[in-house]
């Protein structure tokens, strides 16, 4: 997967901005599964990344025309619904409401299919209930990398912050990933 936005999405985005309504519906079909993905990351609750996405297309729409390089929408989209993530978790904390989390294995990664061995099927599974146990900056950094190929700048940029926290994330994390499947395999043990 490339971390540029490709041609076809390019001049789709081109046509939305003319005013073509069906061209930016086919963007939103594009990529509200990546923008899932991200928003069920830093929420982990299925309504409340729904709801972040369709804010967040939202306001892609009204700010179309704020965006500079066509090429950088992926990453200009996956900003917007971290934000919009962000805002509801800020939301829940002033309403002092807390929800349970969801599975979101399924959505993290595919669904491993019968054709896949039982030692695949169950490291995928350990995979995302490590990821699972991180902190949110380092699940969505974890995600970014691993389910749309972001590259460390593209990361930084979603996640507003330097490209050398985003480094000391993503070595953390894989720090603490390493620790979490150690700690699980010994207790199979």
């Amino acid at each position: 997967m490339s971390n540029l936005t490709d041609t076809a999405d390019i001049n789709l985005i081109h046509r939305a901005r003319e005013g073509d309504n069906d061209s930016f519906a086919r963007l939103v079909d594009n990529y509200t599964t990546r923008s899932y993905r991200i928003a069920f990351t830093i929420l982990k609750n299925k309504h409340d990344a729904e709801d972040a996405v369709q804010e967040a297309f939202i306001t892609a729409y009204r700010s179309l025309n704020k965006l500079e390089k066509e090429e950088s929408f992926g990453s200009w989209l996956a900003r917007i619904v971290t934000s919009r993530s962000y805002d509801i978790l800020r939301q829940r904390k002033r309403d002092n409401v807390t929800r349970t989390g969801e599975d979101p294995a399924p959505e993290l990664e595919q669904v491993p299919s019968r054709h896949d061995s039982a030692e695949a099927v169950e490291k995928s599974v350990d995979i995302r209930w490590a990821i699972n146990r991180l902190p949110a900056d380092h699940r969505l950094a974890i995600t970014l990398r691993y389910t749309r190929d972001a590259t460390t700048d593209e990361i930084a940029f979603i996640m507003e912050r330097p490209a050398g926290t985003v480094r000391r994330i993503l070595s953390e994390s894989y720090h603490l990933l390493r620790l979490y499947l150690e700690e699980e395999k010994h207790r199979e043990v």
